[in-house]
């Protein structure tokens, strides 16, 4: 299969920029991979209101699932990319797909760095980066009593904030000298903000 644009990645770059493309009227085919199961939805709620019960999953959705055909938008769901040949312009998938593209447009984001230490495959050890992440901690938090979460970004805290409202005891550990290291500038006291 090939599409004029193929965008990896449906989260919020990929997403819009296939959204973006139709609302600038590009006339060509646009492909927009997911390697998960449900269509693009947004990643910032999941550590918050998604985890703590208070959003249903349809309000995350970028566009209902009729948007995406109706905009000849093809949607490849459950295709995780492993190639890229730039020479024929076409990604492989691990199932053995194989798309090609006169454009790729590379917005996959990251993914959590895992834990290099003796338990990290331990049943109770997760992270969280998609729906599913989301599901199988939100199956187990109302039984737990404490939380340690490593990282002391936004999705740490986010996450931290729910796990207090349920009455968890939450330990954050971050590498950093402060929370929101990398995010934030660090505090300034009121007398040298005046000098």
């Amino acid at each position: 299969m090939h599409h004029d644009v193929l965008i990896v990645g449906a989260g919020h770059a990929g997403a819009q920029a296939a959204i973006q493309l139709r609302q600038l009227k590009f006339a060509g085919s646009i492909g927009l991979v997911t390697e998960e199961p449900d269509l693009p939805y947004e990643r910032p709620p999941l550590s918050k209101e998604y985890l703590a019960g208070e959003k249903p999953f349809e309000r995350l959705l970028f566009r209902p699932e009729a948007f995406w055909p109706e905009r000849q938008i093809a949607l490849h769901r459950n295709c995780r990319i492993i190639a890229v040949d730039p020479v024929v312009r076409a990604v492989r998938a691990a199932d053995g797909r194989s798309l090609r593209y006169g454009t790729l447009v590379w917005a996959a984001g990251g993914t959590p760095r895992p834990l290099a230490c003796p338990g990290a495959e331990l049943p109770g050890v997760h992270v969280l980066r998609t729906r599913a992440d989301a599901d199988r901690l939100h199956a187990q938090i109302s039984a737990a009593r404490r939380a340690v979460i490593i990282g002391g970004g936004y999705i740490g805290l986010e996450a931290a904030a729910v796990f207090t409202s349920r009455g968890m005891v939450v330990t954050v550990v971050e590498v950093q000298d402060r929370l929101l290291a990398r995010i934030a500038a660090p505090a300034q006291r009121l007398s040298a903000a005046r000098a």
